[in-house]
């Protein structure tokens, strides 16, 4: 999504554009096509969807081999293109970053390794807990591989300031000149017409599963709904975790499960909605500014959180939303001593908050200026070469 929206905002201003991306679609669990596919989406743009076999699971062999898959796809379709004059390239997969770089090193293209997930650390999840201790060795040829394929970017980027230490870290060097972050955006804040209502209603958008600690939130719903509390939280989205999470909330009034649901029929739940709910609470998560978090504040909606680091951070800095622990009593007790006029504060400076720090000629501005500063460095200094 961040590299999409970055991809069409640079061609809408007249730069051209290849954008890579995989035939996976990774929601669905399909392949939009056998083979890679070229989209001349415009004159300036094109979209090229490598191919690589289809997986079923996240967590698989399928799914590494997917990758091979992919990069060794990207070698194939780019060999006979253009060489452009700086690449951005998304990591993970460290599969693709390599191949990127086996591509543009002898050509002198400089790439830019942007952080978004950070693997292999959260792979020690995959072990059973007493297991655990043994993820350094277990993921020990990942490790060396991910630490090479960063070291050798021109420079480095990240979703957070958390996110491009983590790269740095991992590369083994320090901030350089050219590493800089930029977070997720949105085109522009949508047109939000709240609706009155009463009480403080809550909304999950995204997908259920059980890394996304839904049921604490739902536990807490309980807690306000024996309490005689006004409080209403809607949950849309399906996955792994949906058949337990509705029967955790069997019996409950206050949560209601809308599936997927249309671009329409979500504008109606936001507005008639206070807080998003941002219960993450996995190591990873205290590094990044999730999606959900951008697009809770595009819709003028302040945020619920248990999540620590980035997150928390911005919430007490811009009082843009509630943070709790992600304990049901505490969760309860956040909510139930909102007041209504507490709730429009906070959901005017969720919308200050998104206008000025994630609005997308903001970003992505910042971001195409930084790219630009590196590929006209390294074009002089391959110029300085050939002389």
């Amino acid at each position: 999504m961040r590299t999409g929206q970055f991809a069409q905002w640079l061609a809408d201003r007249g730069h051209e554009v290849v954008f890579f991306t995989g035939t996976m679609d990774h929601y669905a669990r399909r392949l939009r096509s056998e083979d890679t596919v070229i989209y001349d989406v415009a004159p300036n743009y094109r979209i090229v969807a490598l191919a690589g076999r289809l997986y079923k699971r996240s967590i698989s062999l399928a799914r590494f081999r997917n990758h091979a898959d992919v990069a060794k796809s990207f070698i194939s379709a780019a060999d006979g293109m253009q060489p452009p004059d700086v690449v951005l390239a998304s990591y993970p997969t460290e599969e693709l970053c390599r191949a990127i770089l086996n591509y543009c090193e002898p050509r002198g293209v400089p790439v830019v390794i942007d952080t978004r997930d950070f693997w292999p650390d959260i792979f020690s999840e995959m072990l059973p807990g007493p297991l655990r201790m043994l993820a350094p060795l277990v993921f020990s040829p990942i490790e060396r591989a991910a630490s090479k394929t960063l070291s050798r970017a021109t420079a480095l980027s990240g979703m957070t300031v958390s996110a491009l230490r983590w790269a740095q870290s991992k590369a083994r060097r320090s901030q350089n000149e050219a590493d800089f972050w930029f977070p997720f955006s949105y085109p522009s804040q949508r047109d939000v017409t709240s609706v009155p209502h009463s009480g403080v209603r809550l909304i999950f958008l995204g997908t259920l599963s059980h890394r996304s600690n839904i049921e604490t939130v739902i536990d807490a719903m309980k807690v306000l709904e024996d309490r005689g509390v006004d409080a209403t939280f809607d949950i849309c989205g399906t996955g792994q975790a949906e058949a337990s999470l509705a029967a955790r909330a069997e019996g409950l009034n206050s949560v209601k499960f809308h599936g997927w649901i249309t671009a329409s029929e979500l504008a109606d739940i936001m507005a008639r909605s206070d807080l998003g709910v941002l219960p993450y609470v996995r190591p990873d998560f205290h590094m990044s500014l999730p999606n959900k978090f951008v697009e809770y504040l595009a819709g003028g909606l302040g945020v619920l959180s248990c999540t620590e680091g980035e997150v928390r951070q911005m919430i007490g800095n811009r009082d843009c939303g509630i943070w709790a622990p992600s304990d049901p009593l505490q969760i309860a007790d956040a909510i139930a001593g909102l007041q209504p006029g507490r709730v429009r504060e906070i959901k005017d400076n969720a919308g200050s908050v998104f206008s000025d720090t994630f609005g997308q000629d903001a970003v992505f501005g910042k971001a195409l200026g930084c790219l630009a500063h590196i590929a006209r460095k390294e074009s002089g200094v391959a110029a300085e070469n050939r002389q």
